[in-house]
């Protein structure tokens, strides 16, 4: 279930701060990048208005790479001597947070007004030890976003990109982007693109 982030998440490196964790963990990823609302809209397979309601759960899995894989991409260990390989650190676990969010209004895919998905996200508070993502900002509980996600049959739904492809409500209820994100979203070109 947790083995697919998505196909979102193509690289992770993580930074850890000190072996007393008393400081965050924090995750480095590359997502796709997006350039237009278009492109984010024809990618996803499920674009929400929701809210986030509920407590969120947080799931973690260990990864550790296939030591047979040759891509250093996908094992940073490839070609390494085995006694080189044996003495790298473990890598910290993949914390991921799993909220509910429940559907307001859908743009695209297959969803109703009322029901309930799970989106998950990049890191979260396990076991005392609190994981961030880098540059990005978590669902907050009670809040309505509008969300461009990846949907699988057995894990919870995904955001394309943990910048681009969730858009706050504002106070006058409109999506406004991120910070960090030039992609402008209105309700009219949603409907349009609908």
């Amino acid at each position: 279930m947790l083995r697919r982030l998505g196909a979102l998440v193509l690289t992770a490196l993580f930074v850890t701060a000190c072996a007393a964790h008393e400081e965050p963990v924090l995750y480095r990823a590359d997502y796709p990048q997006y350039e237009n609302a278009d492109a984010l809209f024809d990618r996803a397979n499920l674009v929400v208005e929701a809210r986030i309601v509920g407590e969120p759960r947080y799931l973690q899995e260990v990864t550790k790479p296939d030591s047979a894989e040759t891509d250093p991409r996908l094992n940073p260990m490839a070609g390494a001597p085995a006694a080189v390989a044996a003495a790298q650190p473990d890598a910290p676990p993949m914390v991921i947070t799993v909220r509910t969010a429940e559907v307001l209004k859908v743009y695209k895919g297959e969803a109703q007004v009322g029901q309930k998905v799970e989106v998950k996200e990049l890191g979260g508070v396990f076991e005392g030890v609190t994981y961030e993502e880098e540059h990005t900002t978590a669902l907050n509980a009670g809040s309505g976003y509008i969300l461009f996600l990846e949907t699988y049959p057995d894990s919870p739904a995904a955001l394309l990109n943990p910048v681009q492809a969730k858009y706050p409500l504002d106070a006058a209820n409109n999506p406004a982007p991120l910070p960090e994100n030039t992609i402008k979203v209105t309700r009219s070109e949603l409907e349009t693109m609908s």
